[in-house]
């Protein structure tokens, strides 16, 4: 009884608390503006997902910045994934790339040189 008395109360205070948008309004103002990250968020957003140390291995990971790339209309952000092996060298593993909006990260893989 006590949990729906609770459950009760919330969904009283939300629907006070909500705020309401003017039908007038155009809905382009109604959808959220796109934020530009930096480089350096970029890179945070990466290491978010991938990670600081390899789980498998336990080798530390590195995320360097190597410029943009446009891609089908998406500007992104592409970093270059390495590991640190055995404490003494840097192991390219593939490239990542974050979109300027942060909402999208993937793998990158770089065209072969031609033969």
């Amino acid at each position: 009884m006590k949990k729906l008395f609770f459950a009760v109360v919330f969904l009283t205070l939300l629907t006070a608390c909500r705020q309401t948008v003017p039908s007038e309004q155009p809905a382009e103002a109604l959808e959220p503006a796109l934020v530009s990250i930096t480089a350096e968020e970029g890179a945070q957003v990466l290491e978010n997902q991938l990670g600081t140390v390899d789980e498998a291995t336990g080798n530390p990971m590195s995320y360097g910045y190597e410029g943009t790339v446009t891609l089908d209309g998406t500007e992104y952000y592409n970093y270059r994934v390495s590991w640190l092996v055995n404490g003494d060298h840097l192991s390219y593993l593939t490239n990542y790339l974050v979109s300027t909006d942060g909402r999208v990260v993937q793998e990158y893989l770089l065209d072969a040189p031609a033969a």
